[in-house]
């Protein structure tokens, strides 16, 4: 007799998916009590899936034999990007972003109503937030979500939010006028902020990054949102480095 797989016939599966997703929402690594308490799942059965993505290397141990994301994550990412070149040259054309020096860069993209980074360039201030690759955020909250949401047209966007709409972490309420006038916006500027709203104490700026076949990610600036002075002042060095990775992607 063949069992129907209900939303529960995976228990393992989804186990291994919130070690991933705990692992990706702290900045330091985690030893498999410590991910156990956190998941409130057996150690033994933490400890079993924690060694098979170990092998698979989507995990990976530091000398003390705690966990962090390993480097299958890359490869992973890079399905994510088209399979593009995207993941190599972030650093390099970060690093040559010369107005964007001392700031938090990340490399993002759509991730159903979320926005998943996929790698971030830290900046000289340590933010409010430790942003990481893995982690996801609302698109609809975030500088780089709303730059995603950019690329699409607004009736899209409308039908995309009209249901169950991922919770803000700082609390703030969600309201789809505001977030099709942030869309309707970016559209005509060729970038989106969200120093209006400013989710978790930031503020992001970013732009798409547009390859043959259209957008295929955002890039944007991340600062505390206390050293903002200008809202759009780092608009157009997004802008420029959003063209650089289009053009880098290319060659």
């Amino acid at each position: 007799m063949v069992r129907s797989e209900s939303r529960g016939g995976s228990p393992a599966v989804r186990r291994a998916a919130r070690v991933f997703r705990e692992l990706a929402a702290h900045d330091e690594t985690m030893s498999v009590a410590e991910l156990s308490r956190q998941l409130d799942a057996p150690k033994s059965s933490v400890a079993d899936i924690c060694g098979v993505l170990t092998d698979l290397g989507v995990l990976a141990r530091d000398l003390d034999g705690r966990l962090q994301l390993g480097p299958a994550i890359g490869r992973i990412a890079r399905g994510l990007v088209g399979g593009s070149r995207l993941l190599e040259v972030f650093p390099r054309a970060c690093a040559q972003a010369e107005g964007l020096r001392g700031r938090t860069v990340v490399l993002a993209v759509l991730a159903d109503l979320d926005v998943a980074y996929l790698a971030v360039r830290p900046g000289v201030r340590p933010l409010a937030l430790t942003l990481k690759p893995g982690m996801r955020m609302p698109a609809w909250s975030t500088g780089t979500g709303r730059a995603l949401l950019s690329a699409l047209p607004v009736d899209v966007v409308e039908r995309m939010h009209r249901g169950r709409v991922p919770e803000s972490p700082s609390g703030h309420p969600f309201r789809l006028a505001e977030l099709t006038a942030a869309v309707t916006l970016a559209q005509r500027r060729g970038y989106a902020s969200n120093a209006e709203l400013g989710e978790m104490e930031l503020a992001g700026t970013a732009a798409v990054i547009s390859g043959l076949t259209g957008c295929i990610a955002a890039v944007g600036s991340v600062v505390d949102l206390d050293q903002v002075r200008d809202h759009d002042e780092d608009a157009e060095p997004v802008r420029g480095l959003a063209r650089r990775l289009a053009e880098l992607i290319q060659d």
